[in-house]
């Protein structure tokens, strides 16, 4: 089986491109709270929120996963994932600069399987499998912004130093 030529192609289910929109929604954050203005992109092909952040005294916030579950289910509950345009959601290619990305667990596999050719690719193959790489992250809207963005914020992990790098124990 050629594995570049096409993304996905040796999964059970293949991983389906996104389809985003990406708007404003006043969301209640804890139960007995009032709702708080989020911007939010939208997955309509899992469907799902793929990034959201909440934006008070004009400082924006990114929401935490469990917080986007929340979130996907609200907006499932009132229909929204159904009709977006009718909600004022608009369609677009790429998650805005601002979202930090979010990943399905359809989309870790498929990353994951990827590194896995990554790991094993030949001098001459590598290029290729990077090119693998990037056309399935445009495919789920991420440019090499985002993954720039998500590598520099991440949080230290135990054996990293506060400049940056890490440790070897």
């Amino acid at each position: 089986m050629n594995w570049f030529d096409n993304i996905s192609t040796d999964c059970d289910q293949p991983v389906p491109p996104v389809r985003l929109v990406q708007g404003l929604w006043q969301h209640q954050l804890h139960p007995f709270a009032d709702p708080v203005l989020c911007r939010l992109v939208i997955d309509l092909a899992e469907p799902r929120v793929v990034a959201a952040q909440v934006i008070e005294h004009g400082m924006a916030e990114d929401l935490g996963s469990s917080a986007l579950e929340d979130l996907t289910q609200t907006l499932a509950s009132r229909g929204v994932l159904n009709q977006p345009t009718a909600w004022g959601m608009n369609s677009c290619t790429v998650l805005p600069d601002w979202a930090k990305p979010t990943f399905s667990d359809s989309q870790i596999a498929e990353l994951e399987r990827i590194q896995g050719y990554l790991i094993e690719a030949s001098e001459d193959t590598f290029d290729s499998v990077l090119m693998l790489r990037d056309e399935f992250l445009t495919s789920i809207g991420v440019t090499d912004r985002h993954m720039h963005r998500a590598v520099r914020q991440a949080p230290p992990g135990p054996h990293q130093r506060k400049s940056g790098r890490s440790s070897l124990n």
